[in-house]
């Protein structure tokens, strides 16, 4: 968990299991996003400012990822925790946002597919396929991107007042998706069937 305190914030790791909390990292600035890597060397990933941040579960090794131009959005690990994938927003606003993916073994960056306008996405178990909000106000829209073919499915609109609140996830078979969004006043949560056009996992 990420907590604020005297004007900057750590990092903490606390067990279920009792024994405490261990601080991992400290910053003069906001940290947030803490996510667990699965599966594997338990690393943690967190975002302070606009970069994305690893450390060990020992507080050891932090290191701040060298990712591509631009801004790194809404990130996520594998889920099997071989790599990283997120969202980059170019500097230049007349560029596509674009999923990419991060070895951090490696520190292979490659570009997975161009987007139309991601703010949020999400992927299915298997990677295979992601979902997608777009920032787009005239055509505020859930999309479907096979990483295959890099071709886009529009599932419906979000119509959120904020694009980038809206949170996506796929149903454990990939066969349903859901989203949040203040389409009708307030928050709600939405479902939609894809079984039509995602294989099931």
């Amino acid at each position: 968990l990420a907590e604020r305190r005297q004007g900057g914030s750590r990092l903490q790791l606390v067990g279920t299991g009792g024994g405490g909390a261990r601080t991992l990292a400290e910053a003069d600035g906001e940290i947030r996003d803490p996510l667990i890597r699965p599966g594997r060397q338990h690393q943690v990933l967190y975002r302070q400012g606009g970069d994305l941040w690893l450390v060990d579960p020992n507080g050891r090794n932090r290191r701040k990822l060298a990712l591509a131009d631009g801004t790194a959005g809404p990130a996520f690990w594998h889920p099997g925790g071989e790599s990283i994938l997120y969202l980059n927003f170019p500097t230049d606003p007349r560029q596509l946002h674009a999923i990419r993916e991060y070895s951090p073994e490696s520190g292979e960056d490659k570009l997975v597919a161009r987007t139309s306008q991601f703010v949020s996405f999400a992927s299915n178990r298997n990677t295979s396929v992601f979902l997608g909000a777009s920032r787009n106000a005239a055509s505020p829209a859930i999309l479907l991107l096979l990483r295959v073919t890099r071709r886009e499915f529009t599932v419906c609109e979000h119509r959120a007042s904020d694009p980038a609140a809206v949170v996506l996830a796929f149903s454990p078979d990939s066969q349903a998706i859901f989203f949040q969004s203040d389409r009708h006043g307030k928050p709600a949560i939405y479902s939609v069937r894809v079984d039509k056009i995602v294989e099931e996992t």
